[in-house]
C-alpha cells in the first residue's frame, strides 16, 4: 500500500489491523528509549508523537496477511509480538543513559557526594547530583547530535529489517548483554580519572596515617581535600565525557541495526 489512503481506505479492517500493530511496535520503542520514556515528559506528549508518527508510517508499509489475526488471540499474538519489538529496540537504545547513570554513581561515590540526592522526576526517586548532572549533560550532547533523529530513523528502518507480522527470533538477548557489558565498560572509563586520583589520594593518606597515627590526617584533611580534588578531575574530565558521549550516539545506528538482525535471525 503506498501513496496516500483515503478514507475508505482506512476504514478497511486490514488497514484497521496494521494501523494497531504499527502503533503497538511504536509506542513500545517510545516506552523504552531514552527521552521519551522519562516520566516527565507528559503522557499525552507520547501519545501524540506515537499517533503522528504512525501515520507518518503507514503509507508506505505493507498490509500484512490476515490468516494470523482471524481470532483474538492471533491479534494478542501479534501485539505482543511488536510489542516486544519495539521494547526491545527502546532498550537497546536507552542503555547508553544507563551507562551514563553508572559513571556518575561512581563519580559521586569516588568523592564522597553519594549521600548528596536530589529528586529524579524520570525515576520517581533521589538521585545523585553527580548522576543528575552528567544525565543532564549527556541528554544535551545526545540532542545536539541529532540522537532523536537517530531513533527515529531506527524506528523507521525496523519495519523494513522487520515486516509486521513476521515475528522475532530469540537469539538478540546474546546480542544487548554484549552492549551492555560494553556500554558499562565505557562507563568505567569515564569515571577512569577520579577513580585512578582518589585511590592515590586514599593511599597517601594512608601511609601518612600509619606513619602518624596521632595526626589523624585523613580526619583533618581528606574530607575537604578529597571532594576539592575529585571536583577539579571532574572538570578537567569533561572534555572526555564529551567525546565519549558523542561516540556512543554516532555508534547507536549501528548497534541499533545489530539487535534488529538479530531479532530477526540474521
Amino acid at each position: 500500500m503506498k501513496g496516500s489512503l483515503d478514507f475508505m481506505e482506512m476504514i478497511k479492517p486490514e488497514t484497521i489491523v496494521l494501523f494497531t500493530l504499527v502503533l503497538v511496535r511504536i509506542g513500545g520503542i517510545f516506552l523504552a528509549s531514552p527521552m521519551l520514556s522519562n516520566s516527565a515528559v507528559p503522557r499525552r506528549v507520547k501519545l501524540a508523537i506515537t499517533i503522528a508518527c504512525t501515520f507518518l508510517l503507514l503509507p508506505i508499509l505493507k498490509v500484512p496477511p490476515l490468516d494470523q489475526v482471524k481470532t483474538e488471540i492471533g491479534l494478542i499474538v501479534l501485539i505482543l509480538q511488536e510489542l516486544t519489538i519495539g521494547v526491545v529496540l527502546g532498550f537497546a537504545a536507552s542503555v547508553v543513559f544507563s551507562a551514563i547513570q553508572s559513571a556518575g554513581e561512581i563519580f559521586g561515590t569516588q568523592i564522597g557526594f553519594s549521600i548528596a540526592t536530589v529528586f529524579d522526576p524520570a525515576n520517581e526517586g533521589s538521585a545523585g547530583v553527580l548522576t543528575s548532572l552528567y544525565v543532564i549533560l549527556g541528554a544535551l550532547i545526545f540532542l545536539y547530535l541529532d540522537g532523536h533523529h537517530v531513533i527515529l530513523t531506527a524506528m523507521a528502518k525496523s519495519f523494513e529489517v522487520l515486516p509486521i507480522s513476521k515475528g522475532f527470533g530469540f537469539g538478540v538477548g546474546m546480542e544487548i548483554s554484549h552492549l551492555t557489558a560494553r556500554l558499562f565498560l565505557i562507563a568505567i572509563q569515564v569515571a577512569a580519572p577520579v577513580t585512578v586520583v582518589m585511590t592515590i589520594l586514599s593511599i597517601i593518606f594512608g601511609l601518612l596515617t600509619k606513619l602518624s597515627p596521632q595526626m589523624n590526617v585523613y580526619m583533618n584533611l581528606g574530607f575537604i581535600l578529597g571532594p576539592m580534588v575529585g571536583m577539579v578531575i571532574l572538570l578537567l574530565s569533561l572534555p572526555l565525557f564529551r567525546v565519549v558521549m558523542t561516540s556512543l550516539t554516532q555508534g547507536m545506528a549501528p548497534d541499533l541495526l545489530k539487535v534488529m538482525k538479530e531479532l530477526k535471525g540474521i
